[in-house]
């Protein structure tokens, strides 16, 4: 059984160059386009949020199956199976207290008076 990768370091690599190339925004002064109104295209919150919950998903199963393979002798690296499970549950919590802050916001604003 062939454990493979999450995707998670590819995926915040490619993030890391896509927050590079979003330093300058039209609109800013100093920029070619400071003329345009309109705002830069980038990936938006809610596609952030998923791909940080698929991530979170992925890290969880890449855990379980490292956990599998140690429990059936198929493996015997301890430590890089405790380091991944370790890796899942933060971003499980990471996930969970982002959702929370989500749902707390929403509230905060069903409840305003207009």
């Amino acid at each position: 059984m062939k454990i493979e990768s999450s995707g998670y370091a590819q995926m915040m690599q490619q993030r890391a160059l896509e927050r590079r190339g979003e330093m300058l925004i039209g609109g800013e002064p100093g920029t070619p386009d400071a003329q345009k109104t309109e705002q830069a295209a980038g990936p938006s919150f809610g596609k952030v949020l998923e791909d940080t919950a698929m991530a979170a998903s992925d890290k969880e199963r890449e855990a379980v199956a490292k956990a599998e393979a140690l429990g059936a002798g198929k493996s015997d690296d301890l430590h890089g199976t405790m380091i991944t499970m370790k890796e899942a549950d933060i971003s499980m919590k990471l996930v969970g207290s982002v959702r929370d802050k989500l749902m707390d916001a929403f509230h905060e604003l069903w409840r305003i008076n207009v």
